[in-house]
């Protein structure tokens, strides 16, 4: 019979961590931009209209950028901008030469976790923009990558600054959560406790008279 594992309760927040609600908010506040161009890019470039892009990587061709400049009272560069960080919140989804909303941008208006998740993901595309430092061990890199999207997020969502202790110690909870998921057990050899298995000394034979 298989028995299924305990779930573990989710880690706490940091101390001062607004409420679900009051994120989402702030992050549809910060993605107000993005989220403009990708339903200008619903309504444009839909099924049946123009071409969004033309190299096939998603890149925003110069005509639609400046189409879209012209609509939205934007530059072309500020487009391009808002476009890529659509992209990556999972506003606009492009297939070939052509864009449609994802599903986060209809349920942007009234689903916070699809906001929130948003946020997550663009987050995790910029923590995964730079590359690795050499001094440290891949598989640490690979955590505190894995980790640094929570970490980020509620840095930028944070309406002050934020102590680095305190995202330090969101960094190191998620990457604990993270080895937890995994079942990590640590096989190093461990140190024999003080006295274990040593051998215990006789007393000296009397010497004979």
């Amino acid at each position: 019979m298989n028995q299924r594992r305990p779930r573990r309760p989710a880690p706490r927040p940091p101390e001062g961590t607004p409420a679900p609600a009051e994120l989402a908010r702030m992050a549809r506040s910060g993605l107000a931009a993005a989220a403009r161009v990708a339903r200008w890019a619903d309504a444009a470039l839909g099924p049946g209209g123009d071409s969004a892009t033309t190299d096939g990587k998603a890149t925003l061709s110069d005509a639609t950028a400046e189409r879209a400049a012209a609509a939205l009272g934007l530059t072309p560069e500020r487009v391009r901008a808002d476009w890529d960080t659509a992209r990556l919140a999972g506003l606009i989804e492009v297939h070939g030469d052509s864009a449609r909303p994802g599903w986060r941008l209809r349920a942007w208006d009234r689903d916070d976790s699809a906001v929130l998740r948003g946020w997550v993901a663009l987050c995790d595309a910029w923590s995964l923009a730079y590359p690795e430092p050499e001094e440290y061990e891949p598989a640490a890199v690979a955590e505190v990558v894995t980790a640094m999207p929570q970490v980020l997020s509620f840095l930028q969502l944070s309406a002050g600054p934020v102590p680095v202790p305190q995202l330090l110690d969101l960094l190191e909870q998620r990457v604990t959560e993270l080895r937890t998921e995994r079942c990590e057990i640590d096989y190093a050899p461990q140190p024999a406790a003080a006295g274990a298995g040593a051998e215990t000394p006789r007393p000296a034979l009397a010497e004979p008279a």
